[in-house]
Protein backbone atom coordinates (compact mmCIF):
# COMPACT_ATOMS: atom_id res chain seq x y z
CA UNK A 1 0.00 0.00 0.00
CA UNK A 2 0.80 3.40 -0.13
CA UNK A 3 -0.03 7.06 1.46
CA UNK A 4 -1.58 9.52 -0.35
CA UNK A 5 2.31 11.41 0.07
CA UNK A 6 3.92 8.47 -1.50
CA UNK A 7 5.37 7.10 1.82
CA UNK A 8 5.44 3.00 0.56
CA UNK A 9 4.25 0.47 3.61
CA UNK A 10 5.85 -2.61 3.53
CA UNK A 11 4.28 -6.09 4.58
CA UNK A 12 6.15 -9.45 5.18
CA UNK A 13 6.51 -12.23 2.74
CA UNK A 14 9.42 -13.84 0.70
CA UNK A 15 9.63 -11.09 -2.60
CA UNK A 16 12.77 -9.12 -2.22
CA UNK A 17 12.72 -5.52 -2.90
CA UNK A 18 15.20 -5.07 -5.50
CA UNK A 19 15.41 -1.24 -6.04
CA UNK A 20 18.71 0.15 -6.05
CA UNK A 21 18.13 2.73 -4.51
CA UNK A 22 16.43 1.17 -1.54
CA UNK A 23 19.10 -1.14 -1.02
CA UNK A 24 21.76 1.34 -0.93
CA UNK A 25 20.03 2.79 2.44
CA UNK A 26 19.47 -0.84 3.74
CA UNK A 27 23.18 -1.09 3.37
CA UNK A 28 23.99 2.16 4.96
CA UNK A 29 21.52 1.72 7.93
CA UNK A 30 21.91 -2.23 9.04
CA UNK A 31 19.38 -1.93 12.10
CA UNK A 32 16.65 -0.82 8.95
CA UNK A 33 18.25 -3.98 6.69
CA UNK A 34 17.44 -6.08 9.76
CA UNK A 35 14.23 -4.52 10.12
CA UNK A 36 12.97 -4.99 6.81
CA UNK A 37 14.94 -8.41 5.59
CA UNK A 38 11.72 -10.61 5.13
CA UNK A 39 9.51 -7.72 4.09
CA UNK A 40 7.88 -7.45 0.18
CA UNK A 41 7.40 -3.90 -1.79
CA UNK A 42 3.39 -3.86 -2.36
CA UNK A 43 3.87 -0.95 -4.57
CA UNK A 44 7.01 0.50 -6.67
CA UNK A 45 8.58 3.34 -5.64
CA UNK A 46 7.57 6.82 -6.56
CA UNK A 47 10.21 9.56 -6.57
CA UNK A 48 8.65 12.97 -5.94
CA UNK A 49 11.86 15.61 -6.40
CA UNK A 50 9.80 18.69 -5.07
CA UNK A 51 7.17 18.57 -2.53
CA UNK A 52 6.55 22.17 -1.51
CA UNK A 53 3.58 24.17 -3.48
CA UNK A 54 1.57 27.12 -3.19
CA UNK A 55 -2.24 27.76 -4.85
CA UNK A 56 -3.20 30.32 -7.25
CA UNK A 57 -6.00 30.47 -5.68
CA UNK A 58 -7.32 29.25 -1.97
CA UNK A 59 -10.95 30.38 -2.54
CA UNK A 60 -14.02 30.97 -4.81
CA UNK A 61 -17.49 30.98 -5.62
CA UNK A 62 -18.67 28.34 -2.70
CA UNK A 63 -15.61 26.55 -2.67
CA UNK A 64 -12.19 27.21 -0.01
CA UNK A 65 -9.19 25.01 0.79
CA UNK A 66 -8.62 24.23 3.77
CA UNK A 67 -4.16 25.78 4.42
CA UNK A 68 -3.29 21.75 4.08
CA UNK A 69 -4.89 21.87 0.29
CA UNK A 70 -3.57 25.34 -0.29
CA UNK A 71 0.33 24.56 -0.11
CA UNK A 72 3.00 22.55 1.54
CA UNK A 73 6.64 23.97 2.85
CA UNK A 74 8.02 21.42 4.69
CA UNK A 75 7.86 19.10 7.51
CA UNK A 76 10.36 20.99 9.95
CA UNK A 77 8.60 21.92 12.61
CA UNK A 78 5.18 20.73 12.08
CA UNK A 79 3.61 23.66 10.82
CA UNK A 80 1.12 22.08 8.82
CA UNK A 81 -0.76 20.78 11.66
CA UNK A 82 -1.05 23.99 13.56
CA UNK A 83 -2.35 26.05 9.86
CA UNK A 84 -5.01 23.40 9.07
CA UNK A 85 -6.29 23.74 12.53
CA UNK A 86 -6.31 27.58 12.40
CA UNK A 87 -8.24 26.95 9.11
CA UNK A 88 -11.03 24.76 10.40
CA UNK A 89 -11.69 26.79 13.24
CA UNK A 90 -11.80 30.71 10.81
CA UNK A 91 -13.82 28.49 8.50
CA UNK A 92 -15.89 27.50 10.82
CA UNK A 93 -16.24 31.14 12.61
CA UNK A 94 -17.11 32.21 8.32
CA UNK A 95 -19.91 29.70 8.45
CA UNK A 96 -21.89 30.46 11.86
CA UNK A 97 -21.73 33.97 11.17
CA UNK A 98 -21.90 34.91 7.45
CA UNK A 99 -23.51 31.72 5.20
CA UNK A 100 -25.96 32.69 2.91
CA UNK A 101 -25.46 36.52 3.67
CA UNK A 102 -23.89 38.86 0.99
CA UNK A 103 -20.61 39.11 3.47
CA UNK A 104 -19.72 35.36 2.51
CA UNK A 105 -17.59 35.53 -0.10
CA UNK A 106 -15.58 38.68 1.04
CA UNK A 107 -14.97 36.71 3.85
CA UNK A 108 -13.69 33.98 1.97
CA UNK A 109 -11.19 36.14 0.03
CA UNK A 110 -9.98 37.37 3.60
CA UNK A 111 -9.55 33.70 4.80
CA UNK A 112 -7.83 32.91 1.73
CA UNK A 113 -5.16 36.17 2.24
CA UNK A 114 -4.40 35.35 5.75
CA UNK A 115 -3.62 31.55 4.65
CA UNK A 116 -1.56 32.71 2.03
CA UNK A 117 0.60 34.92 4.13
CA UNK A 118 0.84 32.57 6.61
CA UNK A 119 1.80 29.57 4.28
CA UNK A 120 4.91 32.57 3.31
CA UNK A 121 5.36 33.18 7.15
CA UNK A 122 6.37 28.82 7.74
CA UNK A 123 8.47 29.12 4.46
CA UNK A 124 10.78 32.07 5.58
CA UNK A 125 10.98 30.89 8.88
CA UNK A 126 11.78 27.21 7.78
CA UNK A 127 13.97 28.74 4.77
CA UNK A 128 16.13 30.08 7.35
CA UNK A 129 16.40 26.74 9.26
CA UNK A 130 17.38 24.95 6.22
CA UNK A 131 20.20 27.70 5.94
CA UNK A 132 21.53 27.97 9.77
CA UNK A 133 22.19 23.79 9.63
CA UNK A 134 25.57 24.22 9.42
CA UNK A 135 25.69 26.81 12.04
CA UNK A 136 24.10 25.00 15.79
CA UNK A 137 24.01 27.82 17.55
CA UNK A 138 22.16 30.28 15.15
CA UNK A 139 19.68 27.08 14.39
CA UNK A 140 18.36 26.76 17.69
CA UNK A 141 17.78 30.46 18.59
CA UNK A 142 15.82 30.46 15.31
CA UNK A 143 13.87 27.43 16.15
CA UNK A 144 12.99 29.79 19.27
CA UNK A 145 10.76 32.22 17.15
CA UNK A 146 8.45 29.00 16.49
CA UNK A 147 8.43 27.94 19.80
CA UNK A 148 8.01 31.34 21.43
CA UNK A 149 5.06 31.76 18.92
CA UNK A 150 3.70 28.58 19.43
CA UNK A 151 3.86 28.57 23.27
CA UNK A 152 2.54 32.47 23.67
CA UNK A 153 -0.43 31.81 20.88
CA UNK A 154 -1.48 28.62 23.02
CA UNK A 155 -1.49 30.49 26.46
CA UNK A 156 -4.00 33.45 25.34
CA UNK A 157 -6.63 31.30 23.56
CA UNK A 158 -6.17 29.42 27.12
CA UNK A 159 -7.12 32.63 28.74
CA UNK A 160 -9.83 33.80 25.91
CA UNK A 161 -7.95 36.57 24.67
CA UNK A 162 -7.37 35.26 21.84
CA UNK A 163 -7.14 38.86 20.18
CA UNK A 164 -3.55 38.97 21.49
CA UNK A 165 -2.14 36.42 18.80
CA UNK A 166 -4.50 36.47 15.54
CA UNK A 167 -2.06 34.79 12.79
CA UNK A 168 0.50 31.85 12.83
CA UNK A 169 3.74 32.82 13.93
CA UNK A 170 2.85 35.96 15.20
CA UNK A 171 4.17 37.06 11.21
CA UNK A 172 1.65 40.33 11.61
CA UNK A 173 2.32 41.59 14.72
CA UNK A 174 2.88 45.66 14.80
CA UNK A 175 6.18 44.75 16.41
CA UNK A 176 7.51 41.23 15.91
CA UNK A 177 6.57 41.30 12.34
CA UNK A 178 8.99 43.72 10.87
CA UNK A 179 11.34 42.58 12.71
CA UNK A 180 10.96 38.79 11.63
CA UNK A 181 10.95 39.89 8.30
CA UNK A 182 14.53 42.34 8.21
CA UNK A 183 15.79 38.98 10.31
CA UNK A 184 14.65 36.48 7.35
CA UNK A 185 15.71 39.09 4.41
CA UNK A 186 19.51 39.38 6.02
CA UNK A 187 19.94 35.68 6.73
CA UNK A 188 18.55 35.15 2.76
CA UNK A 189 20.96 38.40 1.05
CA UNK A 190 24.16 37.63 3.84
CA UNK A 191 23.85 34.30 5.73
CA UNK A 192 24.77 34.66 9.45
CA UNK A 193 28.92 34.73 9.71
CA UNK A 194 30.65 32.01 12.07
CA UNK A 195 29.40 32.18 15.55
CA UNK A 196 26.55 34.75 14.78
CA UNK A 197 26.46 35.37 18.81
CA UNK A 198 25.13 38.93 18.16
CA UNK A 199 22.14 37.70 16.04
CA UNK A 200 21.47 34.92 18.78
CA UNK A 201 21.22 37.55 21.44
CA UNK A 202 18.84 39.59 18.65
CA UNK A 203 16.84 36.66 18.63
CA UNK A 204 16.47 36.44 22.31
CA UNK A 205 15.47 40.06 22.62
CA UNK A 206 12.75 39.70 19.27
CA UNK A 207 10.75 36.78 21.46
CA UNK A 208 11.21 38.38 25.15
CA UNK A 209 7.43 39.79 25.18
CA UNK A 210 6.32 36.70 24.04
CA UNK A 211 8.30 34.46 26.01
CA UNK A 212 5.75 32.61 28.14
CA UNK A 213 8.02 29.14 28.57
CA UNK A 214 11.22 30.55 29.49
CA UNK A 215 13.07 30.13 26.13
CA UNK A 216 16.53 31.44 25.67
CA UNK A 217 17.93 29.98 29.30
CA UNK A 218 21.22 28.84 28.44
CA UNK A 219 21.31 26.88 31.86
CA UNK A 220 18.93 24.63 30.35
CA UNK A 221 21.06 23.64 27.24
CA UNK A 222 18.59 23.42 25.05
CA UNK A 223 16.12 21.48 26.96
CA UNK A 224 12.67 23.29 27.83
CA UNK A 225 10.78 21.44 30.45
CA UNK A 226 6.44 22.15 30.90
CA UNK A 227 7.33 24.71 34.11
CA UNK A 228 4.21 26.39 35.34
CA UNK A 229 6.59 28.77 36.87
CA UNK A 230 7.69 29.98 33.66
CA UNK A 231 3.98 31.29 32.67
CA UNK A 232 3.84 32.53 36.21
CA UNK A 233 7.17 34.72 35.77
CA UNK A 234 6.00 35.90 31.89
CA UNK A 235 2.36 36.93 33.24
CA UNK A 236 3.30 40.63 32.18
Amino acid sequence: MSSPTGLMLFTTGSRRNTSPGWQRLLHLLPPLQSQFAHAALKRSFIHVPRLSFRSGAIAGKRWVLLPSAAGFVDPLLSTGFALTLLGVSRLAEILERDWETDAFPARLQTYAARTDNELLASARLIGALYGSMGNFPLFTSLSLLYFAAASYSETVRRLGKPHLAPSFLLHDHPSLGPQLLSLFDRLRRTGAPPGSSRLNEEIVAMIEPFNVAGLGDTGRRNWYPVEANDLLRGAW
